[in-house]
């Protein structure tokens, strides 16, 4: 029987490096990697019973930055006993949930420190990256096929990032030759918003935790320690 791996990823800052802003100079790419089966018929359960206990809901779509900020259809998290029982019920989730993390993070100013001018886009460095690893998981799982998620960011951004799939699926790289990822990853799909997409609202929850203990490994980051012990993947530059 064939098996397929779900992708589900969102990003973190901005991928320019011509003005970086210097409050939060990195790059973060996450990727929630889940069994195709276990999703549909468990995660996607597990996280709508949270969004009714809380919202109540299960359409709300979960936006870390609104969460963090208790604004618009959050606004019922700035009780902070609501807030605390909100994220140990989210850190049960993700302990009982089975799905891995694969993530990528460029601190900008470093990279155009080394590179100069010849930088490459960090999307693309953190892209590349994730893809290799995907692949690398895959086969060490035992999977047949890749399905790859992402949230549309409106025509012309969705033109460009597709486009640049292609050409890391087209080209390969140092790591991964072209035909072993037309092999394995068969889709390559745009998520609305509107479309509720808990796989991408997850990646979303998980990205900033990540890139702020990239950019800040002493302070306290309380959302990171709700799945640091969770199987997953960093690599930052």
């Amino acid at each position: 029987m064939s098996k397929t791996l779900f992708l589900f990823i969102d990003e973190s800052g901005h991928h320019g490096l011509k003005k970086i802003q210097q409050e939060f100079p990195v790059f973060l790419l996450c990727v929630c990697v889940f069994d195709k089966n276990y999703y549909q018929t468990e995660f996607i359960r597990l996280m709508e019973e949270i969004k009714i206990k809380y919202f109540p809901n299960k359409n709300i779509i979960l936006h870390s930055r609104d969460i963090r900020k208790w604004q618009k259809d959050f606004k019922c998290l700035g009780d902070i006993n609501k807030r605390k029982s909100f994220y140990e019920d989210l850190e049960v989730i993700f302990k009982k949930s089975d799905f891995k993390i694969i993530s990528s993070a460029i601190k900008k100013n470093e990279l155009i420190q080394h590179y100069g001018p010849n930088a490459d886009n960090p999307y693309s460095i953190s892209f590349a990256f994730i893809l290799e690893r995907a692949i690398f998981l895959s086969d060490n799982l035992g999977y047949d096929s890749i399905n790859i998620f992402v949230e549309s960011r409106g025509k012309k951004e969705d033109e460009r990032l597709f486009s640049q799939f292609q050409m890391i699926v087209s080209n390969g790289t140092f790591y991964v030759k072209p035909n072993k990822f037309k092999k394995k990853i068969k889709d390559f799909l745009f998520s609305k918003k509107k479309e509720n997409n808990i796989g991408i609202q997850t990646a979303d929850l998980i990205a900033y935790p990540i890139a702020t203990k990239v950019l800040f490994p002493e302070r306290i980051n309380l959302a990171f320690n709700v799945f640091i012990f969770l199987n997953f993947i960093l690599y930052y530059f």
